[in-house]
């Protein structure tokens, strides 16, 4: 066993594609080693041990033996399989969002337990009925403010004034929020309400427990995504597939 380097990870199944006629490989989002690639072989098959604990977006206790090119999943025990999400086509399609921006921004063997747990946190409210638009814009945030891209939201972007409370507008290629001055010399910014403000900065301040009750109002939401939609991807550095499925989920 020691020869094989056995170990073991907590991790979420946020990726898999299929190998050969019976295996899968998984990209998987661990607490302990970041994410990782690993071949779970014979999953397909009727009578695969494997396959109830190794589902997309599954937490499990995983077994891996290191491999040349592939970690080779032995054992898995699912820690709790989200089932509500799965099963619900909305919640699918925002737990598939949240996935796909996290491998996106995320390289193999960077481990980042504060990352791991985030993501546990908003499959979990998910799963929990918690409010899906709220929810994923939290994500958003806070996973670009735990990788260093997220916007400045208590000082001017462009003239480094404290303005908490007082923001104006909000630059996607400066970082953040604007000082009325700012907004209109610059002419690159976009008007930001006050409850605007104050929403992304609960979004990114709250908890994802406390968040999960929270629903914005229309005309915050809608102000909010839109800044959102162009914030994130400028950072990303290109669309999500999986983006265009929240429109038809209803987040709009």
């Amino acid at each position: 066993m020691n020869r094989l380097r056995i170990y073991r990870v907590s991790g979420v199944v946020i990726r898999q594609r299929e190998l050969a006629e019976a295996d899968r490989i998984l990209v998987l989002y661990t607490g302990e080693r970041g994410k990782l690639s690993a071949v779970a072989k014979g999953i397909r098959r009727a009578r695969s041990k494997l396959a109830a604990s190794l589902q997309l977006f599954t937490h499990a206790e995983i077994q891996l033996a290191a491999g040349r090119t592939l970690e080779v999943v032995t054992q898995a025990r699912a820690a709790d399989t989200f089932y509500n999400l799965r099963n619900n086509m909305a919640r699918y399609a925002h737990a598939s969002y949240v996935a796909e921006l996290l491998d996106a921004v995320t390289e193999e063997g960077l481990a980042d337990p504060p990352l791991f747990e985030l993501l546990l946190a908003t499959l979990s409210a998910l799963d929990q009925r918690g409010e899906p638009t709220t929810l994923i814009r939290a994500f958003e945030l806070k996973l670009l403010a735990r990788l260093g891209y997220g916007p400045e939201l208590d000082s001017c972007a462009s003239c480094g004034a404290e303005i908490a409370g007082r923001a104006r507008g909000f630059s996607v290629t400066q970082g953040g929020v604007l000082c009325a001055r700012c907004l209109a010399a610059t002419g690159g910014g976009a008007p930001l309400s006050a409850a605007g403000a104050r929403a992304l900065r609960e979004l990114l301040e709250l908890e994802t427990e406390a968040l999960a009750a929270k629903r914005m109002n229309e005309q915050t939401q809608h102000e909010v995504n839109r800044l959102m939609r162009a914030y994130l991807p400028f950072h990303v550095g290109r669309e999500l597939r999986s983006a265009a499925f929240l429109q038809d989920a209803g987040d709009t």
